[in-house]
């Protein structure tokens, strides 16, 4: 699997600075992650007070900055609609929110929006086509059908791109 390669060790830490900033503002949550060495159809759940508040996906992305996702991508997170259609459906299935995580590790923020709820259905736009992206962690290529989430909505915790504490943009 691709998270016992040196590269996918690395998505592990990126992961777990995301999760530290989400606590920062979000304390009373915790974040119970799924199996990292199996293919899960959401990365954690979230608990408060023993229940279940939500389902997450996180993504971790490098070299990606707030001005590039503004300017370059236009807001528009990139998912494989494959994990989105996962995540919602585990999502209804709970009868709770699903909610995505994009860390841009270079910028060390983490961007979150409600991408789904129940009795509402999807929350951002969702433009979906078939491109070809990098097929993972570890590089190759692989033509797929894509999500493109507007993030322009999303709310952000930004850290000091030291690990430190964490600050509010």
């Amino acid at each position: 699997m691709d998270i016992l390669t040196p590269k996918g060790q690395e998505t592990l830490v990126e992961e777990a600075r995301a999760v530290r900033l989400w606590y920062s503002r979000y304390p009373t949550f915790q974040y119970c992650e799924t199996p990292k060495d199996t293919p899960a159809a959401v990365d954690a759940v979230l608990i408060k007070n023993g229940m279940i508040k939500g389902v997450v996906e996180t993504k971790c992305r490098r070299h990606m900055s707030l001005e590039k996702l503004e300017h370059e991508y236009r807001w528009e997170w990139l998912v494989t609609t494959e994990k989105i259609e996962k995540g919602r459906y585990v999502a209804e299935a709970l009868q709770v929110p699903f909610i995505g995580f994009l860390y841009l590790v270079d910028d060390d923020v983490l961007l979150y929006h409600t991408l789904w709820k129940p009795d509402y259905g999807w929350v951002p736009d969702i433009k979906t086509k078939e491109t070809r992206t990098q097929y993972s962690v570890n590089g190759g290529s692989a033509l797929r059908e894509n999500s493109f989430i507007d993030m322009s909505n999303a709310k952000s915790i930004k850290g000091n791109n030291n690990g430190q504490q964490p600050t509010s943009i």
